[in-house]
């Protein structure tokens, strides 16, 4: 089960990629990610969202 919801995936300029995201508990945070487009920062936000979950346990 994810701990967030992805509220905006926006061009921050260039590769650059800003994930926009809302936790359980209702804090939005910010991410930003260097990728081609959008449907590449999705995969990599995900994925750094994954290894952020496996270190904590």
């Amino acid at each position: 089960m994810n701990s967030y919801e992805i509220l905006s995936i926006e061009n921050a300029g260039g590769k650059y990629w800003v994930v926009t995201y809302k936790l359980s508990n209702g804090q939005t945070e910010i991410e930003t990610i260097d990728a081609l487009d959008h449907h590449e920062a999705f995969v990599k936000f995900r994925n750094l969202m994954i290894e952020q979950q496996k270190a904590r346990k």
